[in-house]
């Protein structure tokens, strides 16, 4: 049984809720008879629905849909407002997809558990969660009005000089104290103000932030929330007007700015003004060096990913050659090393694989990217209706009109349409952009490869690299990098492919390779061809099938390889992939 667990503010995190929702989950798991995992969401509201999109019920969702999680799991809410507070309509497809992928969802308050034939069966259950879920809505919408109005009353308050504690809109710094009441001065945090204080001599003293990071880790490891002091906190303080007092607010689309509202840091003004010249200094070196404006074919797309720790791999120039590095290792984050690779090999690598997926997806000239527009559009304006229809049939059940039974049948299959045409949409999508171009699939190939050419490609300022990363962005989903016993190793998705391209060395130095996998529920979970279960005699039909696939991408290589020596390329380095031998 998975325990879906969360609450909204840090106050809320200091009181009760956890400790009461995850009673309530071990009592009903041990009734049950059933294993518990619990899934916690921290400081996220259910208001906009962020939890079951970027959020942790999300990453549930799609584990579920990956059949990582078995799709007969039960699922513990202390309510229904826990999964979301959006209007009706939204809140109940969320609801119907999860008993749709066949998931049971208990409600802890009241014991009741919900399923997709349970629901059939008994239609009112269906009509329940829709009023609990329009009284969670609305109780939202009325704390939030509540809340503008504290909020406004407040700055009116400080206003007239009188101290004020908004916890209503966002975080305060770390190194105050906001414990008091919403008529209190916020006051300096008895452990934190000093480390705080020490951090600011050491950036006035000229320290970056590695040095003030690395500083604070070994003085006061785990001191903040029990974790290593965040690069991007320190940042963050660095820049922040709170130094000074400041605090700034936004209302119903106004902005406040709001003077003495915090204890000052800075011992006046003129040292915080002090603060960002250094902070100017710091960040502008590397803009007297010559080569500033290189142009990095894979930083700043969140492509490139360090196969440790999942983090971005961020460009940067050593001695003046480009290198690629884990940017979790630099700030010394995550567990990760500050390990790099040398950027030509991993772009080359790159390149490799587009020119492979343009004669993959451009090969069939009979369908160009009109047909595909069409078909978006069409699949778009039944998404439309259905959605509607999704509506119509929930304002029905709110009212009370028809024949429930038959009403909720109804919601269930326009549910299964709706999910199914979002999938085809979506597929449709990636392969329009994949077959986007100019003209025949030959001159589209002959306009990419004169794009891409070797001259291009080896001037890290040439202003032409904009367009290659476009192209980039377009077809590369994610190029996973690792190191393993001196031994680099590149693994290229495409967008809508289940197929990675590896490039990695082999034996020994300088020798290197290139094949195939299957790319299966996430980057954590790659099955490789090659894998020792194929040779069972079960699967000697799969195996002869992955062959042709070897085979056929092979032949890819080789067509691609071909294409790049017409414009400048060299073959590729196997050392390279051997940097430390």
């Amino acid at each position: 049984m998975y325990s879906y667990i969360r609450w909204s503010s840090d106050r809320q995190e200091l009181g009760t809720t956890l400790q009461r929702q995850m009673a309530g989950a071990k009592e009903f798991a041990i009734q049950q008879g059933l294993e518990l995992v619990e899934v916690i969401e921290a400081g996220v509201s259910a208001f906009k629905g962020k939890n079951a999109t970027d959020g942790k019920l999300g990453d549930f969702i799609a584990a579920v849909e990956a059949k990582a999680i078995p799709s007969d799991s039960w699922l513990y809410v202390e309510n229904l407002d826990r999964l979301t507070r959006q209007d009706v309509t939204t809140a109940q497809e969320l609801f119907l997809k999860l008993l749709r992928l066949g998931l049971t969802v208990v409600t802890g308050m009241d014991k009741r558990v919900y399923t997709s034939e349970s629901v059939n069966q008994n239609p009112t259950d269906l009509m329940l969660s829709i009023l609990l879920f329009s009284r969670a809505n609305e109780e939202s919408k009325t704390k939030q009005a509540r809340t503008i109005g504290n909020m406004e009353a407040l700055i009116e308050r400080h206003k007239k000089g009188e101290p004020v504690n908004i916890k209503s809109a966002g975080k305060h710094p770390f190194w105050v104290d906001d414990s008091g009441s919403q008529y209190e001065a916020i006051k300096p945090h008895p452990k934190y103000w000093q480390i705080a204080r020490e951090a600011l001599d050491m950036f006035l003293e000229g320290h970056g932030i590695y040095k003030v990071k690395r500083y604070l880790d070994d003085q006061y490891p785990n001191e903040l929330n029990g974790k290593e002091w965040d690069y991007q906190v320190i940042k963050r303080m660095r820049e922040s007007r709170a130094l000074i007092g400041e605090r700034t607010l936004n209302v119903q689309k106004r902005t406040y700015i709001l003077e003495n509202y915090y204890p000052a840091l800075c011992k006046s003004e003129s040292e915080f003004l002090r603060l960002q010249e250094l902070r100017v200094q710091n960040g502008h070196k590397s803009k007297r060096d010559p080569n500033k404006d290189n142009i990095k074919l894979m930083s700043g797309l969140s492509i490139l990913r360090c196969a440790r720790c999942k983090g971005t791999m961020h460009g940067y120039l050593n001695k003046g050659k480009p290198r690629y590095i884990c940017v979790n290792g630099k700030h010394k984050q995550k567990g990760c090393s500050a390990w790099s690779v040398t950027a030509p090999l991993v772009e080359q690598c790159i390149i490799i694989c587009l020119l492979m997926e343009y004669l993959d997806s451009s090969r069939d000239t009979s369908q160009n990217v009109s047909d595909i527009e069409s078909a978006i559009e069409s699949k778009q304006n039944l998404l439309e209706t259905c959605s509607n229809k999704v509506k119509n049939l929930v304002s029905l059940v709110e009212n009370g009109v028809g024949n429930i039974s038959e009403l909720s049948e109804r919601l269930i299959e326009l549910g299964k349409e709706r999910d199914g045409l979002i999938k085809q949409i979506s597929n449709l999508s990636d392969k329009k952009i994949l077959m986007k171009g100019k003209g025949s699939f030959e001159d589209t190939m002959i306009d990419f490869i004169g794009m891409i050419r070797w001259d291009t490609f080896n001037d890290i300022t040439d202003e032409s690299r904009n367009k290659i990363r476009n192209n980039i962005s377009s077809i590369i989903e994610t190029a996973f990098l690792d190191k393993i016993d001196g031994c680099l190793s590149i693994k290229v998705k495409c967008i809508g492919s289940d197929i990675l391209y590896v490039f990695t060395g082999d034996m020994m130095k300088p020798q290197w390779k290139f094949y195939t996998e299957h790319y299966v529920d996430g980057e954590s979970s790659l099955v490789s061809t090659n894998d020792d279960l194929l040779s069972h005699e079960k699967m000697k039909t799969i195996i002869n099938t992955e062959k042709e696939i070897q085979n056929t991408y092979q032949k890819y290589l080789k067509t691609v390889m071909g294409l790049l020596s017409t414009v400048g390329y060299p073959e590729i380095n196997g050392s390279a992939f051997w940097p430390n031998r």
